[in-house]
């Protein structure tokens, strides 16, 4: 009787603990991303009037867990010449999208966001071989040759494996 009731208190305890862990299935995404981007580059985004950055924005939007979909709000682009457009969409939650807010064609000023495009563009390509380069530079400090140069006292012969 009391090996019966053991194996008893043991099934229940299993049955619970697994309608608590295994059932579950992860958590449940409720929020969508969405990355901006301008055409052309450069433009200063603005959400409920207040700024946000400068294209690519990324931001997360919360949902309500009930939806099917989340309304982002309204985005605005501004770029230099003074050219607005607006813009949201409807995303669904889980989601990681992109979306290119255009400049409009017949806006002033083409030629002024062309040339900030340009800027934009060339500090952001700066950016990025700065960021290889120091990615390069914690590789070749990681490296076998200069763990051995730095335990031997420095550099040999005017070559330097840690730079």
């Amino acid at each position: 009787m009391q090996a019966q009731r053991r194996l008893t208190l043991t099934l229940f305890a299993a049955t619970a603990l697994g309608a608590l862990t295994g059932c579950a299935g992860g958590p449940v995404v409720t929020s969508g991303m969405l990355t901006y981007q301008t055409e052309p580059e450069g433009a200063t985004l603005y959400e409920a009037g207040q700024p946000i950055g400068t294209a690519p924005v990324t931001r997360n939007y919360p949902g309500d867990g009930k939806s099917a979909t989340i309304r982002t709000p309204e985005v605005t682009a501004v770029w230099p010449s003074g050219a607005k457009e607006s813009y949201y969409t409807f995303i669904k939650p889980g989601a990681d999208l992109v979306a290119t807010i255009e400049r409009p064609k017949n806006a002033p000023g083409l030629q002024a966001d062309l040339d900030n495009a340009k800027k934009f563009s060339a500090t952001r390509e700066a950016e990025a071989r700065r960021q290889k380069e120091d990615i390069a530079r914690q590789v070749r400090q990681n490296s076998d040759r200069c763990e051995a140069q730095q335990a031997s006292g420095g550099p040999k012969a005017g070559f330097d494996d840690c730079m």
